[in-house]
């Protein structure tokens, strides 16, 4: 066996369907089996596993294991020369795993390998190579003094903000959102460790990796999407917390050397620092919202009319149809166009290709891109998105055979009648 996909999913039906058709696409032609880890979903996961994708290992647990150990669960019965541990809300393109192989056959001292990641919006996201939070990086990353200077390689050094993100990068933290591991890596290593419920395992992971003499490399030759890689914003304050505990966990364990109280008492003063940014935050975007609601509906009665929000469905004829139906059956006011999959189109209807949608966007008032995963390619849906991070757009994807329609924040389906 080549490779051992494993995906640890909770509620998240819809991110796991799409992962998992994008999975299926890039395993052909390798040697390769799936684990599905469901930590008691109550939105029908384990049925769309099972009827949708009958070769996947299903493991469908009765309580909430958490990420460590339910990863561990489909780690003790893997049997993959290389091990995938893949987040459910990602996207994969055609040739990822087969890369990953490659890239991993020739780097002999390769423990780990994380790849390029971009949110749903197309924006790069900095945890794809990180450094060692030792308690100052992990002060500087809870405190905010990381984002204030995203170039430093002194205050940036969590998310190593000095480094080329374009380059291949020897790392010491790979996100666990993509680990690409070698199986004689995890046997010299162990188990993730399951004191980490929900942050800070693949921190530790990729840290005791280091440890047993391997190297961890960012490979930024594959790029995937990760949705939720901008829903955890960093204003939460339960994130903040949640971090900090994680952090403490670690620190605890690799650096507690007499001077524990001492670095806790230090990433507290972070947390309450950062907190405290956070209420602020919350407060100004909930006051400014206020006022820009005030100040559109005393212009709304001067416009005479609402200005309408075009989308484009990057499909092809059928594909744009039913779609179409999805928009209309959720009630959606937003006028249609269509951008073709393949440049030679003799629709003389639709607004362009997708190879000039950066021109299309520019003037048409477009507010929403949908990109049909059937009916293109998963490496040309995650570049296009990549290409088009700048404009102010709401990025969907429509799954194969068009059942519904995702993006990082909503979902939508067609509505059914109630029997």
């Amino acid at each position: 066996m080549d490779l051992s996909v494993i995906i640890v999913s909770y509620n998240v039906r819809y991110f796991l369907d799409l992962c998992l058709s994008s999975v299926r696409k890039a395993a052909e032609g390798i040697n390769c089996e799936i684990f599905v880890i469901d930590n008691n979903s109550t939105d029908g996961s384990c049925l769309m596993v099972s009827t949708g994708y009958p070769e996947v290992k299903l493991i469908a647990n009765t309580d909430n294991k958490g990420f460590a150990a339910a990863n561990n669960q489909a780690i003790k019965q893997a049997s993959g020369k290389y091990l995938l541990l893949l987040n459910p809300d990602t996207f994969i393109g055609e040739d990822t795993l087969r890369k990953c192989i490659t890239f991993m056959d020739s780097h002999a001292d390769a423990g780990a390998t994380g790849v390029m990641m971009i949110n749903g919006r197309g924006k790069f996201l900095p945890e794809s190579k990180r450094g060692l939070p030792d308690p100052a990086t992990a002060f500087y990353r809870i405190s905010g003094l990381t984002y204030l200077f995203p170039r430093s390689a002194r205050f940036n050094r969590y998310y190593l903000g000095n480094l080329d993100k374009t380059e291949i990068h020897s790392v010491d933290i790979i996100s666990g959102a993509f680990m690409f591991l070698r199986r004689e890596a995890v046997h010299k290593t162990g188990l993730p460790d399951e004191s980490f419920f929900m942050y800070g395992e693949d921190i530790d992971y990729s840290y005791r990796i280091l440890k047993e003499g391997y190297k961890n490399y960012y490979y930024p030759g594959v790029k995937i999407l990760h949705f939720k890689g901008e829903s955890t914003k960093k204003e939460n304050i339960d994130f903040v917390v949640n971090f900090y505990k994680a952090m403490l966990i670690f620190v605890r364990k690799h650096f507690n050397d007499g001077n524990f109280k001492r670095i806790s008492f230090a990433i507290h003063i972070a947390v309450f620092f950062r907190a405290g940014l956070s209420v602020m935050h919350r407060f100004l975007d909930k006051i400014f919202k206020l006022l820009l609601t005030g100040f559109t509906s005393v212009l709304h009665p001067l416009k005479g009319h609402e200005r309408t929000v075009r989308t484009v469905i990057v499909s092809d004829t059928e594909g744009y149809g039913k779609v179409k139906e999805i928009l209309i059956s959720a009630g959606s006011p937003s006028e249609t166009l269509r951008i073709s999959t393949v440049r030679n189109d003799p629709d003389k209807n639709i607004a362009g290709t997708i190879y000039n949608l950066n021109e299309i966007l520019k003037g048409n008032r477009i507010g929403q891109v949908i990109f049909t995963s059937g009916r293109m390619n998963a490496s040309g849906i995650i570049d296009s998105i990549n290409s088009i991070s700048d404009r102010k757009v709401t990025i969907r994807i429509a799954s194969a055979g068009e059942k519904f329609i995702i993006s990082s924040g909503s979902v939508t389906k067609k509505r059914t009648q109630s029997i």
